[in-house]
């Protein structure tokens, strides 16, 4: 497999005629410049690519220095002197542990397969840095869910679970496309401290290698934008008995998973929509099995007018109403087509929108544009909500039915979806069937004029009542007239 880097910061391209691992990126510079913020670690480093902030000081290309992370830094060691406490071994003989772990898997050696993760070279870290970081950062990650999962596990002084918000904080950096961690690192490590933890929660309740899967999601359920979806994945892992860690890439690989994959019945080939003109190849949606996915060059689409549908104020007017649904992916979004009274219905998953959502959201369309094994739900999602939602006025209506609950003001919530995108091609659109359908709809000028009389005539309770009297007063004078006509004929 070849890989072509054009300036790590500046863009990634990967020879994709091939199977490959390489699915952690530096954001592109095109990205980026739109929210530095939302792709940059504040309180955690994990990984390589923001691992050396701290030898760069003040002056470094980040722009930070040792300072931001010190707190999680010494809170790294902790968690690791209670692992290696608890396992009753030195770092040195953990790390044997796991890389003869990953030798008898016939996969390759553990730092060999963790640098493959990786879509630029890390030439600059030695072999024993590499190796140290990887066992650090994946202890920290595994004993930060545990204790998220089972409180008895926390010390007293614990200042992750201490602090206000913190918690909240090392999850915005935790799902980061550039400070993710392999998940065989994770997985390795959770297994192999699984003897000092027999009791915890989580493995009493859930069995199988999903629980690694299970207790991630329990954590992240804490974000108002991945409530629904990662508690709806959790239980359907569970009842399912899916074991699918295996194929995890990354956390950020399992949350968009958790958006992505319709949880309904998930064994399927993918969405209700999938498989037809207009859509995605319907072998992406299956569990994990990106690295199969091949492009479906039907669902290209290069006209620009099939990603445009109208605002949700001017469907409104035409007679489309709203509604919001409980679905197990937020994505699943269907159009009912209605009859001569009512235009149809826009059924739409309630997206929660928080603080942390930008970064979660920009975060999974930049891990959509640079690996090859995703097709552009997200995008799609993000482009679909955003043709929406372009005035408070379209907010404050979404917000009322429930299809939007925003943490924010309507004037940020209108902004959320606005800039997501920008300079991002989307030529392979999901929802251009959908689209039509309800572009189809408003067109007709019947439901229009319909929605109209009731906007002007049935307003407010004064308006229906005076528009009734008229309507009597109408009958009466026609009653009276063909009373006189008839009288007049018979004389």
């Amino acid at each position: 497999m070849s890989a072509n880097y054009k300036s790590a910061k500046d863009h990634t391209v990967i020879d994709i005629g091939k199977k490959c691992k390489k699915s952690i990126f530096r954001v592109p510079n095109v990205l980026r410049r739109q929210n530095p913020e939302a792709y940059t670690p504040e309180v955690v480093s994990m990984g390589p690519f923001h691992h050396y902030r701290e030898k760069q000081g003040k002056g470094g290309n980040e722009g930070k220095g040792e300072e931001d992370f010190q707190l999680t830094e010494r809170v790294k060691k902790s968690y690791l002197n209670e692992i290696l406490t608890g396992m009753k071994i030195t770092l040195e003989e953990l790390t044997a542990k796991v890389t003869e772990l990953s030798d008898q898997k016939n996969e390759g050696g553990f730092e060999e397969r963790a640098r493959n993760f990786y879509a630029e070279p890390l030439d600059h870290i030695s072999s024993k840095d590499f190796i140290e970081m990887m066992i650090v950062d994946g202890c920290f990650l595994i004993q930060l869910f545990r204790k998220c999962d089972d409180p008895k596990h926390r010390a007293f002084d614990d200042p992750v679970f201490n602090m206000d918000c913190m918690f909240h904080f090392l999850c915005h950096d935790i799902l980061l496309l550039e400070n993710q961690l392999p998940w065989f690192v994770i997985h390795s490590l959770y297994g192999l401290t699984l003897d000092i933890y027999s009791g915890e929660a989580s493995r009493d309740v859930y069995s199988g290698e999903a629980s690694l899967s299970i207790i991630i999601l329990k954590a992240l359920s804490i974000l108002p934008s991945l409530k629904h979806s990662c508690s709806t994945y959790k239980t359907h892992l569970h009842e399912n008995e899916c074991h699918c860690d295996a194929d995890v890439l990354h956390i950020l690989d399992l949350v968009r998973a958790s958006i992505v994959i319709p949880l309904t019945n998930i064994k399927e080939t993918g969405h209700k929509a999938a498989g037809k003109e207009g859509t995605s190849n319907p072998q992406e949606h299956q569990v994990h099995t990106r690295n199969k996915d091949k492009r479906d060059n039907k669902a290209v689409h290069e006209d620009p007018d099939q990603h445009q549908i109208r605002t949700a104020t001017a469907l409104s007017k035409a007679n489309i109403k709203f509604k919001s649904i409980e679905k197990d992916s937020i994505m699943d979004i269907q159009f009912k087509e209605g009859g001569w009274f009512r235009n149809g219905i826009l059924e739409i998953p309630q997206l929660n929108v928080g603080m942390s959502s930008e970064t979660l959201f920009r975060n999974l369309i930049a891990i959509e544009q640079c690996y090859h094994g995703y097709s552009n739900e997200i995008t799609s999602y993000a482009i679909f909500m955003d043709n929406l939602i372009s005035s408070k006025e379209d907010m404050e209506l979404l917000c009322k039915e429930k299809v939007i609950g925003n943490w924010m003001s309507d004037e940020d919530g209108c902004k959320f979806f606005s800039n997501l995108y920008k300079d991002i091609p989307h030529n392979k659109f999901y929802y251009v069937e959908l689209c039509e359908k309800v572009n189809d709809r408003y067109r007709s000028r019947w439901h229009t004029w319909l929605a109209l009389l009731k906007s002007e005539k049935f307003s407010n309770p004064w308006r229906i009542l005076a528009f009734g009297i008229g309507i009597f007063i109408l009958i009466l004078t026609a009653c009276s007239q063909t009373l006189n006509i008839r009288v007049n004929m018979h004389k």
